[in-house]
């Protein structure tokens, strides 16, 4: 019984299945918000897609702290089906309507579970990788979700025509509903993770204590402004990207192909952060990553040639694809195992908010706007991987002298566990 409890605690079968289907669902989510943001343009008011992509964002931004704490006070597995569950059963009732603002309505609903639902698949995540680190799960995980964001916009996009939004916001249904059935399979090979246990417990002194435990730490602090001004600069370029791309690029073929280099790119990126030589240096994945991202975005502002554009989206790509791995390994480094759930909740508030932000800011007035907006964007990713050199360089000087004063004979060493990975 031992060997057999052994190997299934080893076993990557859990991984590769919450890998794959993961990816799937993500791909029936690109095909809902896909149908949605067709349906508006095709009503012939482009601001509805404005309004859509902020009805997602804004409740869960504000909801997304006491979804994080819920999932560190209770049971993280019970909360992750049961949401799922939730999630596509308000997917599907959306599916049966024919209101626009009726489903808008039923997908904001469905987003903010999906806050208790990732944070919770986020805490389990090292329960359910067998023998596999936590670096190379997080890096498959990423690889996963680029496949998935690379080919859900264009096949979605290519069947809104023949099969229609009800259908696309039905698979969508159909997807996350096997994402739950697969989750119920994984929790019942897992234990319980650690989480609060203080009788005295109440939902907004659970926001205060993640919070709490999140600004505690020195290096998540240090790299929070890059975090924010990336999320800001991509969603940025997101919008104004799509108006200077088309004008340089001439046909929608080859507009397409130039967007997909960016994908294949983070691809390679993910994949490359969990090599055993990269995964310990997070804030080289981390702050590099967004280095990359910064100058590739300003290569598209600031040079209108397509072939060279695509060559700065490879690596672009591949800067995004590290700096996502990275902050996924910063999470697990830094942030004790009973506030988990909360770090990565926390995470998707900043990324809500700073969507929002870039979509209002991102979109142009006239169409000469854009380039502008495109070269803004790459500034505001450029400031903030100084800003983190900066903080990073100041923090290490600061445990330097300390580990000095505390220990004054020049035969003893610093502890390593004080040093940063870089």
């Amino acid at each position: 019984m031992k060997n057999a409890s052994s190997l299934r605690q080893k076993s990557v079968v859990p991984l590769v299945a919450l890998v794959l289907i993961s990816s799937l669902a993500i791909v029936g989510d690109e095909a809902a918000s896909m149908s949605m943001v067709l349906t508006a343009v095709d009503q012939g008011q482009p601001w509805m897609v404005t309004w859509f992509s902020l009805s997602l964002a804004i409740p869960a931004m504000i909801l997304a702290p006491f979804g994080g704490a819920i999932v560190d006070r209770y049971d993280p597995r019970k909360i992750w089906v049961a949401c799922l569950a939730l999630q596509s059963l308000c997917i599907g009732i959306a599916s049966l309507q024919d209101d626009f603002w009726s489903r808008v309505a039923l997908l904001a609903a469905s987003n903010v579970i999906n806050i208790l639902s990732s944070s919770a698949a986020f805490a389990l995540l090292p329960s359910l990788i067998g023998s596999v680190r936590i670096e190379r799960a997080n890096s498959l995980m990423a690889i996963g979700s680029s496949l998935a964001y690379m080919v859900g916009p264009a096949l979605s996009a290519w069947l809104f025509d023949i099969v229609g939004a009800s259908l696309m916001l039905g698979v969508n249904a159909g997807t996350t509903a096997i994402l739950a059935a697969t989750a119920l399979m994984l929790v019942l090979r897992v234990d319980r993770p650690e989480s609060t246990e203080d009788d005295s417990w109440n939902l907004f002194g659970g926001v205060r204590d993640g919070w709490q435990a999140i600004r505690s730490s020195p290096v998540v602090a240090a790299t929070m402004p890059l975090l924010i001004l990336i999320m800001i600069s991509t969603s940025i370029e997101a919008v104004a990207g799509v108006f200077w791309l088309r004008q340089i690029s001439g046909t929608d073929t080859l507009y397409g192909l130039v967007l997909s280099c960016w994908a294949v790119g983070s691809i390679i990126g993910a994949y490359l952060a969990g090599t055993k030589r990269l995964a310990p240096r997070t804030m080289l994945l981390i702050v590099g990553g967004g280095l990359c991202m910064a100058l590739a975005i300003l290569t598209e502002g600031l040079v209108p040639i397509a072939i060279i554009i695509a060559g700065a989206f490879v690596i672009g790509g591949l800067g995004n694809g590290t700096h996502n791995v990275g902050v996924r390994n910063l999470i697990f480094q830094q942030i004790p195992k009973a506030h988990i759930g909360s770090a990565w909740a926390y995470y998707r508030m900043l990324t809500s908010a700073s969507v929002a932000i870039g979509y209002i800011v991102g979109t142009p007035r006239t169409p000469g706007d854009a380039q502008g907006m495109v070269v803004i964007a790459g500034v505001c990713a450029l400031l903030g991987v100084l800003v983190a050199i900066i903080a990073l360089r100041l923090l290490r000087l600061r445990r330097r002298n300390t580990t000095t004063q505390e220990t004054p004979a020049p035969e003893d060493r610093a502890d390593p566990s004080t040093t940063i990975s870089n």
